[in-house]
Parts: C-alpha cells; structure tokens; sequence
C-alpha cells in the first residue's frame, strides 16, 4: 500500500473518531479510485447513517423520563433503562443503506472489512429495533478487541464498544440480565485497558451546540451507553456492594465529558438514583462517615448542577417536578448525614438559593430556606423568607379551599388539591409553628407571632368547617395542634408580662394559661409546653406549687435541657429551701455537656490560669449552663454566707470566658448570610477536589479564643491591684479583651464583643474604611445634606434614626440585623454585666461599699446603658447620701426601660425623703399596676404612704387609708416570703 494511501486512510480514521461524517464520505469518495469497493461503500453508508441520525430531532428529556426507576416484579428488582432511540419509521433510508452494505457481500473483503461491514450493518438493523437481525449480525464477532488494525488503527476501538453494547442490548431484550451485564463490564474493562483507566470514557462526537449538523445530542454514544448499562444492570442482580460502585463510576466519568451538559437528564435521573441508595444505607441506622458525607453533599451539588443544565426558569404555570423533589431531598439528606457545621449549612442555603431561580414562586423551596435560615442564624433573613412564604401560601389557599368544596360536593377525594407545588395543610402548619418560635424567641417580636398562630388556628377550623368527614385532607396530628397552642399561649405569657395595665395582663395571663394547658393536653411530652406553663405559672401567677409540678415534667421530658432544670431551682429558693435548690443545680449541672469543663476550672482555681482539655459543648448549650452556675452562686450566698459568693466569682469569670470566648473572638457579621454567600464557591464550578478537602478542614478552630479569654478572666477580680484607681477614676479591668488590650500573660486578646453603632461617629471613616453594603444593611453610614444613595435598601424606614453632630449635620444608622451572632454578642456583654453586677450586690451584702462601687463601675464600663447597673449605681449614691447623683442615674436608668422598677422605686424613695409625698405615691401605684405588681419592695413603700398620709387624715378617711396601707403590707410580705434568690425573669429568653 502506497504512502498516499496510507495518509488517506490516516485522516478517514480521525475523521470517523471525531464525528466528522461529511469530512470522511469525500475522503471515501476520493479513495474508492484505488481503494477496494467494500471498505470504501462501509466507509460511505455509515457516514450517511450517522448523518442522517444527527438530523433526527428527539426530546431526551421525553425519552428518559421513566429512566432508572427501580420497582419490583415478581420478586426481583427491576430497573428501568430505556433502549437508545430508534428511528424504525424511517424505514426508506434504512432499507437503502442496509442493500448497498448487504451487496459488498459479493466482493472479496479482508477479516477487518467484514468485522466493519457487520457492525455498520448491525447499526441499521439496531437503529430500526430489529433486533433479531441484530444479534444474528454480530454473533459471530469476536468479543475480544483486535490488537492490529491496517484500516482504522483508531476508529476499531469505537466499532468494538458498539458492537458490544448492541451485542448487551439485544441479551437484554431476550431476558437475559446476568450475560448482558457481563458483556458491558467486559467492554468498559477492555476499552479502559485501550486508552489507560486515567482516558476519557466518554466522547461525545457531532453534538456540541453550534456544530454544523449537532443541534441535537446524537441517539446513542457507545461509551457512555456501556457505563450506564453496567450499572443499570448492576442494579437489577441485587448486588448492593457493586451497583452503588458501578453507578459512581458512571456518574464520576460523566462528569468530566465536554460537552459538560452532554446527557444531563439521564445523568439527572442515575445521579437522583445514586442518592436513593445512599440515602437507603442512612435509613437503615448506619451512622454516617465522613467520606459518605462529603459523597451526599457533593452528589446534591452535582444534581444541582445537572438541573440547571436541563431547566431554565419556568413559566408561571410550569412546574418542575423534578426541581421539586430535589429540594425535598436535599433537605432531607443534611439532616440524616447531621450536616449541622456552619460550612455544611452555608452550602446547604447556597443550594436552596439556586432553587430560587429554577422555580416560579414556590412555597416549598422557602419553607427549606425558612428552616435552613434559622439553623444557620440569620433570623433577619429567616424573618423575610417567612413572610413571603405566609403571602405565597395565602394564595395558594384560596383555590385549595375551593377546590376541597368542590370535592366535598361531588364526593370525591381531591386527589389533585395539592398536587405540583401546592403546600400541604400539615406542611403550612408546621411551618408556622417554626415560624412563631422564631419570631418569639428570637427577634423577640411578639405581635407577630400572634398574628401567625392566629392564622394557623383560623386555618384548622377553616379546614375541619369545609372537610368535616375528611375526605380531602386528612385530620391535623395532635402534636402540630399542640405546637399552635404552645406558641399562642407563649406570646399571651410575653404580652402579660409586657402589659402595664391590670386589666389587660389578667386577660392575657388567663388566655395564656388556657392555650399552655391545651398544649399539654394535645402533646404530654412536648417539653416546651410543660415548661412554660410552669414559667408562666412562677411568672403570672405566683402559684409556687403548680409551677413546681409543671416544671419537674419537664425536666422528666428532657433531663439535658437546663431552663427546667434552672426554673425549678429558683422555685425552690421561692420556699426558702436553699438546700434542695442547690441539690437541683448540681444535678441539673452535671446533666450538661459543660460540667467537665466547669469542674476542671474549679480544680484549678487557685492556679490563676486555669486550662482545660476537656470537651466543650455549644454556646447555646454554654449560656444556659452559665446563667445556672450564676444562680447556682447566688444560692449559696444565702446558705453560706455573702462569702461565698465572692470566692466563687473568679470561677464565674473564667467559665464566662470559656463560653463566650468564641463569641467574643468571631468575625463581625458571621452569621449574615448576604456576607457569606459572597465569599463561597460557586455552584456551577463542581471542583470536587476542592470540595473533599475543604469538608476534610473542617471548621476553623475557636479553642485559642476560649483559652486567652479564659485565662484573662481567671484572675482574681478581687487582687489588691484589681481595687486600685486607676488614672480616671476606674480599676483596671482583669476582663482586658472586652476593653482592647493585651492581658499581661496572654495571648492577644480578642476583638471587641460589641460596638455601639447609635454612638460610633461614622463620618470620620474614610471610602475604604466604610463597610460593604450589603443587602440588609447592618451598618452604620454616613449622611450628608445629599440625597441618599437611590440603591439604599431600608431594613424598616419607620425605624430610620438620625443623630446631630456637635457640626449640625447628622448621620443616619440602620437597625442591625438579627443574627445569631448579634443575639450572643448582646447576651455576652448582659451576661459579664450581670457578673459584674453579682459581684457588687454580694459586696453590698457585705457592707463592703467601696468594692461594690468599683464592681458596678466595671459593670457600666461593659454596658453603659444597662438600666441595672444604673440603678444600682444610684442606689450606692444614694447610700452615701448623694441624692442628685443617684436621682439622674434613676432618671436616665427609667429612660433607657419605662418598665424598670427597681428604679421607678429608687425615684419614690427620693421623692419621699424630699417631701414630695404625693409625687411619690403616684409614682408607686403607677409601679404597682404595672410590672411591680409582683415586686415586695413597691408594695411596702406603698403601705408606708399611705399609713404616713392616713395620719393627717381625720375619719373615716384615716380608717380606709389605714386599712389600705395594711393590706398593702401584708401583701408585700406575701411576696416576700415567695420571692426567689434570682427573678424569674431571667429565664425569658
């Protein structure tokens, strides 16, 4: 064979391996001159095969939609695995091209002539579904890939894997699963062996977008066709070990092909197959490893992916059912391998954003945000999905209402009421119930979760009123009902204890009171309910025996939650039982996964620099335990004596480092997620390199922050040094990190706990001082006598504020955003604030004046608007006889919290002792309705003038006075006798 020759067969054997079809018939044409008929004729007939067969318009979508089903049939498995698409209506063409192969019969050809010509010729019969013709075509076709090839060196090994994977067809037609399977594995194993396991399985030819003829994807590659049907099969021998294996190769291999779209709906549909079957072996009660963790979050992203490589953003009446499931699934699967991590969580909302944009208002897709938001601790963003999702699901609503009368008119069952994206009634439920507890506990905004609740509670009697007999929806379950109950009678409880009118907090007490108890009733073990009914019974009602009922239920529901625990201490101090308060502490302590760390710390209290190895548990877990070892401290004051208290308040600042150190020493803003999605990868990249090792980081570490702050806290507090003055008439603080500073003996400290935005001046920065803008806008900007920037977004403009400068021009702050983070940083600075404060009532109790004065001043250098530490501040004052020094820390003490009644007491006392009685028994029966309803101190000065007025009285007016002026009395030493070591207050949270 000629030099020329050769080259030509070289550029049709390249021509042939990268789909160029127009490219190798001319190269045919030239060489039919010398070249033999038969090879130039197969050249020919399978370059106008595969021509025409990319002309063919299909929709993979249509074809596919039932792939990789798996269902039973007689006891075995059964996976769908649909037959490539065949163009048997178009017989004409096939018939021509099938005679003109069936004709080079009758020339002499080579043995690679004829093992091409069987091939081409098996194609037609394949692409017609003939596949009786088929098999019998490529049954005398070896199985084993030719080492020598004179013609097509190169386009043979693509010959070999279509005969093969027609040859696996055509055994799976006749029922024969085992032997196809073989044949597939078979041709994987030798192509890899070919072109080395590192080569491109797949190579898709003529179909990338813009080709000439490959506007559609072509009906069959031979590659990808053999992995897939590997696994498919795979899956139908019930052999699990291998057919998880077998479909990760497939999907791994996939990954990689370009076109990077090529296939995406059947990869779609064997990805949503792979996850199934993980998400079986996590059913089964396996706990996850950390590899299979990272192989469900990287298969999520991936099917992301896929679908948006299949969708766009549907119309408004378009519903994508499998964007739907996928975002059910990807919900659930977090859950079951506890991807709780920030990292985890942050993906997880990157993911659930991307659903936004391939869904057209959908309620579920923010009913998972809704969830997701909240774990992650953007409340403020957690707050808006929620209100969207209450708008959307109002809408929806409406039709379902007439749909379910419609149905109860004709009899039936509804079964399409809530099909496509319509929210369930029990799914609107739930979700309220999660919402109202955000909204309560978290953003603290009462009102609204009644408003939610209320909505729930209209939603379930509008409901049974239309579907009496449940023939459409089915009955609510008891613990959703107890949930709504749970909620309406905590937001009553909160709006009791806000209420300033008698009349008006004896009506929510009451309604909270009802709507607890019902709670309880629909759900015993629901922990929350039983425990506030006891803290609205201890709050509410005074009634010690019924919350100490209440309150040991719940403890007996869940031992590890400390709030029962902690209420049912202080109830014990109520009935002067120190000792078994403070047994109930202990105990309660050591249920918590901070007693070990505690309990080291109190081993090394005379070390000064107390270090720990042992396990930590979560700031949330932390804080609850904190406030119980400051209750726990207080108890033993008054069994022990004041003493006590003051040895044991350097343990309380080391374990307040330990617990708030991670808080103290986070960066600003790291729970806003508008901030942090900035900063993450984006989804269409799916580097899964990356992705492992980043999940095999893990998150940053915070021990370092807990040891500096826990060793600058462990110092004694109470040093001769410590009691020094410093230069302006302050000690020196030993809690440095909170004030900037270095301790001594530490590692640099941390960063500020928290910055007081009203008061920070932001015209002083410079444009790259200033922070981002960001989408809830959390920080502080500057303002001028200019218009606002038109790309201002305003959180709330009704809570816009503006400050003067001492120049005239103000500057314009924004409300921060809630986050988790702002929560703990705020609870961080009440809670070493109350530590302080601690500190300086034992030093009172003492008699020990000066030490106390310093305590509180450290107190107001943490909070220098906390309305306690100004009280007690006046308080001192006014021990020392400095009335017009106590009487402005009381004023501005009332100014910063209306409802402080410590202080509105403290201004009476002073009105009284200045003569100005009446002023001051307005003001103490003006207490005395509102919050200091409960408090003994109110009470007593209250009896105290009216006994002092009753006497410049003459009867009958002295008598009715007298009389008021002993039932007020009385009553305050009623209250006395049932007042606990710490408000009950404390635990609202």
């Amino acid at each position: 064979m000629s030099s020329r020759h050769q080259s030509a067969l070289r550029e049709i054997d390249a021509a042939r391996c990268v789909g160029n079809w127009k490219l190798a018939s001319s190269l045919a044409a030239k060489l039919a001159k010398h070249e033999t008929f038969a090879f130039t004729t197969i050249v020919s007939c399978e370059a106008e095969l595969e021509e025409y067969l990319l002309a063919v318009e299909w929709d993979p979508q249509e074809h596919w939609k039932d792939d990789c089903a798996v269902y039973k049939v007689e006891g075995r498995t059964v996976v769908t695995a649909c037959y490539p698409m065949n163009i048997a209506s178009s017989s004409e063409k096939l018939g021509l091209l099938e005679r003109r192969l069936l004709k080079t019969a009758k020339h002499t050809m080579t043995s690679e002539e004829e093992y091409q010509r069987n091939v081409v010729l098996a194609k037609v019969y394949f692409y017609g579904s003939n596949f009786e013709k088929c098999r019998e075509t490529i049954e005398p076709l070896s199985t084993a890939m030719s080492k020598t090839c004179a013609l097509s060196p190169s386009y043979t090994t693509q010959l070999f894997m279509a005969q093969m994977v027609m040859r696996g067809i055509c055994l799976e037609v006749q029922g024969d699963i085992s032997e196809a399977y073989s044949t597939y594995e078979a041709a994987v194993r030798a192509y890899k062996d070919k072109l080395s396991g590192q080569a491109a399985m797949v190579v898709p030819r003529g179909s990338e977008p813009g080709a000439e003829r490959g506007q559609h994807e072509e009906l069959v590659n031979w590659a990808e066709e053999a992995l897939y049907r590997r696994a498919t099969m795979s899956l139908a021998l019930n052999d699990k070990a291998t057919n998880i294996r077998k479909l990760e190769s497939y999907i791994n291999a996939m990954d990689s092909v370009t076109p990077p779209a090529f296939r995406a709906f059947r990869r779609l549909r064997a990805n949503r197959l792979y996850m199934q079957l993980m998400r079986q072996s996590l059913d089964s009660g396996t706990a996850p490893s950390a590899e299979m963790k990272r192989a469900v979050m990287l298969g999520h992203r991936r099917q992301l992916w896929l679908l948006k490589a299949t969708y766009a953003f549907p119309r408004a009446d378009e519903v994508h059912e499998e964007v739907l499931s996928e975002v059910d699934s990807v919900a659930r699967d977090w859950g079951l391998v506890r991807a709780f991590a920030r990292a985890d969580c942050l993906q997880l909302l990157e993911i659930l954003y991307e659903f936004v944009c391939l869904t057209f208002n959908s309620p579920r897709v923010l009913r998972h945000l809704i969830h997701a938001l909240i774990r992650f601790g953007d409340y403020h963003e957690a707050a808006l999905a929620l209100g969207t999702y209450r708008e959307l699901v109002e809408r929806q609503l409406e039709g379902v209402k007439k749909a379910i009368d419609a149905a109860v008119r004709e009899g039936t069952d509804g079964a399409n009421v809530f099909a496509g994206d319509v929210e369930s009634i029990n799914h609107v439920l739930r979700t309220a119930a999660v919402g109202a507890r955000l909204l309560l506990v978290h953003l603290e905004n009462v009102h609204e979760c009644l408003a939610l609740v209320h909505f729930a509670d209209s939603l379930i009697s509008d409901i049974e009123k239309r579907d009496p007999e449940r023939l459409v929806t089915p009955a609510v379950p008891q613990a959703v009902r107890a949930q709504v109950a749970l909620w309406k009678g905590a937001a009553h409880s909160r709006l009791a204890q806000k209420s300033r009118d008698p009349g008006n907090r004896a009506d929510h007490h009451n309604a909270a009171l009802q709507h607890l108890r019902e709670a309880t009733a629909l759900g015993p073990r629901l922990y929350d309910a039983h425990y506030y009914l006891a803290l609205e019974y201890a709050l509410g009602a005074l009634d010690i025996p019924a919350a100490t009922a209440a309150a040991k239920q719940a403890a007996a529901l869940d031992s590890h939650r400390l709030e029962a625990w902690h209420l049912l201490a202080l109830l014990y101090t109520a009935r002067k039982d120190y000792e078994k308060a403070l047994q109930i502490c202990e105990v309660a302590m050591r249920q918590s996964d901070w007693w070990d760390v505690y309990s080291e710390i109190k081993d090394d209290a005379d070390s000064q620099r107390p270090q720990t190895s042992a396990h930590m548990g979560s700031i949330e877990t932390g804080i609850d335990f904190f406030k119980l070892a400051m209750t726990h401290t207080a108890i033993e004051g008054r069994r022990r004596g004041f003493d006590a208290s003051i040895e044991a308040q350097p343990r309380l600042f080391a374990l307040y480092g330990y617990v708030y150190g991670p808080v103290v020493a986070a960066a600003e803003d790291s729970d806003d997620v508008s901030t942090a999605l900035e900063t993450s990868s984006s989804i269409d990249m799916l580097a899964t390199d990356e992705l492992h090792t980043a999940s095999r980081r893990g998150p940053p570490s915070q021990a370092s922050g807990r040891r500096s702050l826990a060793r600058s806290l462990a110092r004694s507090v109470f040093s001769k040094h410590a009691r020094h003055v410093s230069h302006d008439g302050r000690p020196p603080l030993p809690f440095t990190p909170l004030h900037g500073g270095t301790a001594p003996d530490t590692v640099p400290a941390a960063p500020k706990a928290t910055v007081d935005t009203a008061s920070t001046s932001s015209g002083s920065h410079s444009a790259q001082e200033r922070p981002k803008r960001q989408r809830s806008m959390p920080h502080l900007r500057p303002s001028t006598q200019d218009k606002l920037p038109s790309d201002a977004l305003f959180d709330d403009p009704g809570r816009l504020v503006g400050r003067a400068s001492i120049h005239g021009s103000g500057s314009v702050y924004y409300t921060p955003v809630a986050t988790r983070q702002r929560y703990q940083r705020a609870q961080a600075k009440n809670a070493l604030c109350s530590l302080w404060l601690s500190t300086a009532a034992a030093f009172v109790a003492l008699q020990r004046l000066d030490e106390a004065t310093h305590a509180v001043t450290e107190a107001l250098a943490v909070s220098p608007q906390s309305p306690a530490a100004l009280t007690m501040r006046g308080q001192l004052e006014l021990a020392r006889g400095q009335q017009q020094a106590a009487l402005s820390d009381f004023h501005e003490a009332v100014a910063l919290e209306a409802n402080n009644v410590r202080a509105s007491v403290a201004l009476a006392r002073i009105e009284h002792e200045l003569g100005r009685r009446d002023e001051a028994l307005a003001l103490l029966k003006t207490v005395s309705r509102a919050q200091g309803w409960s408090d003994p101190e109110a009470w007593l000065w209250l009896g105290r003038l009216e006994r002092e007025l009753a006497l410049e009285h003459a009867e009958p007016a002295r008598a009715q006075m007298l009389r008021r002026a002993l039932e007020f009395t009385a009553y305050a030493l009623d209250l006395e006798c049932s007042q606990p070591v710490v408000s009950f207050s404390v635990l609202w949270v």
